[in-house]
């Protein structure tokens, strides 16, 4: 009897909520890409390093980008070109050697990917409902979790015995039909059911602040807070003299000095030698001080990126701020954020998010089919 109901609201809440489950893991499969098709596709735009060349100084970079630059962004890759930004809309790449325009941006890979994100996350909406379709996404997040949690109380064969559980945890590749459909839903959900209710968890916390609100404060206990980097060997100042330095701008000018962005870089590049990214922000005239942020690891990865503090006319450093330093709410909310996209743990953990996504995918697909098919044998008989 309770195996019944169990079916009857499995079957429900799946044919209520399989198509928009399919969309978000289908959109799921295609953002795990992202990073890697979007690196694949800037080789184009590789340049030339001449042995002993010496890159253009950012002033100048930014000089040739024909708008007010805002960000620059350096790659660790000598190959690689900077890109100047003007807010999060616009960018040019810049060839650090010779100061020619490469590209121009958004091009239609990224604003394809934009698409897939806003579909994924608030169906692309207008940015005034935005907060209600979070909502509607996180409704279904906790519909597939629902899900993941009933499936295999119906996938577990009566009796257990060793056939049974084989025809339950292996793929049966000569079936066909509705016996195939069966059997691909319960293999996959056997074997994927675990990391995608972390997918769906996670997806929930994201949705709903109030849920994150009581769910940071204890996640936060448990992610390890890491230690990357402390400070600067080149410069010899650490995180004490920092704090004693940064009480020296408190001197009052009518205007700040002339920013040295040349120093800012040379700085930010030798602070973390294994660094793969910098982002430098660039100064308004009245700024006293430049923000650089610097990753060692990929764009998901928070453990492995901090803020540098630096003085804009000298370039010395400031201040520094790692993860480590993040209260364990934020470093929570960090953590959960990026596990659901697997790109905490690198390029593996994305693409094996991908591949669960595709999982998911799989098992909505064959859920439906078998729903389908149900309600045909029950029209005929009728």
């Amino acid at each position: 009897m309770i195996r019944a109901v169990i079916f009857w609201l499995h079957l429900t809440v799946a044919a209520a909520a399989g198509a928009v489950i399919l969309m978000l893991a289908v959109t799921g499969v295609v953002l795990s890409l992202e990073e890697t098709v979007t690196g694949l596709a800037e080789r184009r735009y590789a340049v030339a390093a001449p042995e002993g060349a010496v890159r253009l100084s950012p002033e100048e970079i930014a000089g040739v980008a024909g708008f007010a630059a805002t960000s620059l962004i350096y790659r660790s890759d000598p190959r690689a070109p900077v890109r100047v930004h003007e807010g999060q809309d616009r960018y040019v790449g810049v060839d650090p050697y010779t100061g020619r325009v490469l590209a121009t941006g958004p091009g239609g890979l990224e604003r394809f990917f934009e698409s897939v994100h806003n579909w994924h996350r608030w169906f692309n909406v207008p940015g005034g409902s935005v907060r209600r379709a979070r909502a509607v996404t996180g409704a279904f997040n906790v519909a597939f979790l629902f899900l993941l949690l009933t499936g295999p109380i119906l996938w577990i064969p009566r009796p257990v015995t060793r056939r049974s559980l084989a025809n339950a945890i292996l793929l049966r590749p000569r079936e066909r039909g509705a016996r195939r459909d069966l059997n691909w839903h319960q293999v996959v959900g056997i074997w994927s059911v675990l990391p995608m209710a972390v997918i769906a968890a996670t997806g929930v916390t994201s949705s709903y602040p109030a849920v994150g609100d009581r769910v940071y404060p204890i996640v936060g206990n448990v992610v390890p807070a890491g230690a990357w980097p402390a400070g600067s060997a080149s410069d010899g100042v650490g995180v004490e003299g920092m704090a004693i330095a940064g009480t020296a701008l408190a001197e009052d000018s009518a205007r700040a000095p002339d920013p040295d962005l040349g120093a800012v870089l040379a700085t930010a590049e030798a602070w973390t030698p294994e660094w793969r990214t910098l982002i430098l922000n660039v100064p308004r005239p009245s700024d006293r001080e430049v923000r650089v942020e610097v990753r060692a690891g990929r764009a998901g990865q928070p453990h492995r990126t901090g803020v540098l503090t630096l003085d804009a006319a000298s370039g010395t450093a400031r201040a520094w701020k790692s993860f480590a330093d993040d209260t364990p709410g934020r470093r929570a909310q960090q953590f959960l954020r990026y596990a659901h996209t697997g790109e905490y743990w690198g390029l593996a953990g994305q693409l094996l998010a991908g591949l669960f996504s595709l999982a998911a995918a799989l098992m909505v697909w064959t859920g439906l089919s078998l729903a389908v098919r149900r309600l045909r044998r029950r029209v005929r008989r009728t």
